[in-house]
């Protein structure tokens, strides 16, 4: 029996090559962005650590001087004209000077810019609380897009009272469940645009 031998080379036409092609850019268009918003999120995982920490330092303050320390925002570049882009981290020494008296630090260079509003002195937002409250914030520009995300850790006074942030609108801690979100690092939705 004799052997046919045909001239079939194996491989790809070229409509499957195109439709591998079609594919990996479908995928890809939907991997980025989603890609993106993750890099996004675990650079804000940095402010709620920080906010969390920062909270403490003020506590412990609180306990020994019975008093809250206010502290303008630093090191400041996501305030200043425009929202200046945050995207890249930021050395932290003009952090560790401005909030020395509390005694907190950050750990490592930061993507957000941080302050403290007191009952005190409100840093241009308002106070509805009169005694022993604060409001740390932290601001950051992540995206680079001109719009801030701000988030926030509130301690109310013994009657509910609190001040809101002022450095970049005035901001109310969030509603949850139709209460404040007290004693805990809360997300500004409505400033927060990822």
């Amino acid at each position: 029996m004799a052997r046919r031998q045909g001239n079939h080379s194996r491989g790809f036409t070229l409509i499957e090559l195109m439709i591998v092609v079609a594919i990996i850019g479908i995928l890809a268009s939907v991997a980025i962005p989603s890609f993106t918003n993750y890099q996004l999120t675990s650079k804000r995982a940095e402010a709620f650590a920080n906010l969390a920490s920062l909270a403490k330092g003020q506590k412990a303050y609180f306990a020994e001087f019975n008093d809250f320390v206010a502290v303008a925002a630093e090191p400041s570049g996501a305030l200043g004209a425009g929202g200046a882009p945050t995207t890249i981290k930021r050395d932290k020494t003009s952090i560790d000077s401005a909030f020395a008296e509390v005694g907190w630090v950050p750990d490592g260079d930061v993507f957000f810019d941080y302050d403290t509003a007191t009952a005190t002195d409100p840093l241009l937002g308002t106070c509805t609380c009169t005694d022993a409250c604060f409001t740390a914030s932290a601001y950051g520009n992540l995206d680079g897009d001109g719009t801030l995300s701000v988030l926030l850790y509130t301690h109310a006074d013994a009657v509910g009272g609190f001040c809101e942030t002022g450095q970049a609108g005035n901001h109310a801690p969030p509603f949850n469940s139709g209460a404040y979100m007290f004693d805990q690092v809360a997300r500004v939705m409505a400033a927060d645009d990822f």
